[in-house]
């Protein structure tokens, strides 16, 4: 039942899709690409023509949606979309996108053309996307997010909550990643635990201890099976 009610809505969004096209309806093309969940948008994607999809692409902001909207996509049709694009254009989308969507796209591109993107973008980012990139392609380091939020374990509850308030740029978390002073990971925290705690607690007396971690260097079938 779940399943039909998903195809009934992709179908509603590709017929409104091709609706807006036929109209050429840019503004209102651009606002339904930004409401679209990515990885909605890369399903019905796929069931556009060759000039639908440019058209579309052509559209989109160059932004973390948009990176977010091609990790979702098949190599092959990233290559595609991006085979015409600028170097600047292809820069301005990965830019502010995770370290792990960014490597995925660039590896989809030439060897060549993905280092030129590359020197486009700051040099925290590119020391970012190189330390991703150097591991293997199916190892867990590959598939990682080095944009982690963390707290130290010898802070109070209350502080590590008045230090989440000041993240203005943070994403929405339900788990809190704890580092002893070595920033080796030692446990995590819920965020519910954490504002249910009296906030004099430090993190290290309310912390999970039994973390469940991998190495980088980690198969990705063995990270699967840790997680199942």
């Amino acid at each position: 039942m779940r399943k039909e009610m998903f195809i009934h809505e992709i179908n509603i969004l590709r017929d409104t899709y091709r609706r807006l096209l036929r109209r050429q309806a840019k503004t209102n093309l651009i606002k339904l690409t930004r409401k679209t969940h990515p990885a909605d948008l890369a399903t019905v994607y796929r069931h556009f023509t060759d000039e639908e999809q440019i058209e579309i692409f052509t559209l989109m902001n160059e932004n973390e949606h948009t990176a977010e909207f091609l990790s979702e996509l098949d190599d092959a049709l990233v290559n595609d979309l991006l085979a015409n694009e600028s170097l600047e254009r292809i820069a301005s989308i990965i830019e502010k996108a995770p370290t792990n969507d960014q490597s995925g796209i660039l590896n989809v591109l030439e060897e060549e053309k993905a280092q030129s993107v590359i020197e486009l973008l700051n040099a925290e980012e590119q020391e970012g996307i190189a330390e991703i990139m150097g591991y293997p392609e199916d190892s867990a380091g590959a598939l990682m997010n080095t944009e982690v939020f963390t707290l130290n374990e010898g802070i109070t509850a209350g502080e590590a909550i008045k230090t989440l308030q000041d993240q203005e740029e943070a994403e929405m978390v339900f788990y809190l990643y704890i580092t002893d002073n070595d920033d080796r990971l030692v446990g995590v925290i819920s965020l519910r635990a954490l504002t249910t705690t009296p906030s004099t607690t430090t993190l290290k007396d309310m912390m999970i201890k039994n973390v469940h971690s991998v190495r980088p260097e980690t198969d990705q079938e063995e990270v699967a099976r840790v997680v199942a």
